[in-house]
C-alpha cells in the first residue's frame, strides 16, 4: 500500500544512519503499553526490519529508508520522529511524538 496519510513522520540523521546499516527499511507499528490497575496505551515503536506482509503496510521512502507505517498510525496527526538513541552496539530505535499545544 503506497501514499500516506496525516502523519508528520521524520527521521533523525543518526537514526537514518543506523537503519541504513542495518538493511535500510523500519517498521513504524503501534504497541500495547498496559498500566499497574488496567490500563493500556498504544504507543508507536519503531524497529529495523520489514514486516511480515509489506503490502498491508503505507510505505514512504524518507532519506532513502524505506518505511513501512501502520495504517492506524498514519491516520494520526501527531508529529512523529525516529530517533537512535544509545553508544555504540548498544544503540537502538527511540520514537519520540509531540503533541500540540492549543
Amino acid at each position: 500500500m503506497t501514499g500516506h496519510g496525516d502523519l508528520q513522520l521524520t527521521i533523525d540523521r543518526g537514526a537514518v544512519d543506523w537503519i541504513q546499516r542495518h538493511g535500510g527499511a523500519v517498521t513504524l507499528r503501534q504497541s500495547p503499553r498496559h498500566g499497574c490497575c488496567g490500563g493500556r496505551a498504544m504507543l508507536p515503536v519503531a524497529e529495523a526490519r520489514t514486516p511480515a506482509k509489506p503490502d498491508d503496510w503505507i510505505t514512504r521512502r524518507i532519506d532513502d529508508v524505506i518505511v513501512y507505517i501502520d495504517p492506524e498510525l498514519d491516520a494520526q496527526a501527531t508529529p512523529v520522529t525516529i530517533r537512535a538513541e544509545g553508544l555504540l552496539q548498544w544503540r537502538r530505535l527511540f520514537v519520540e511524538t509531540t503533541e500540540s499545544q492549543t
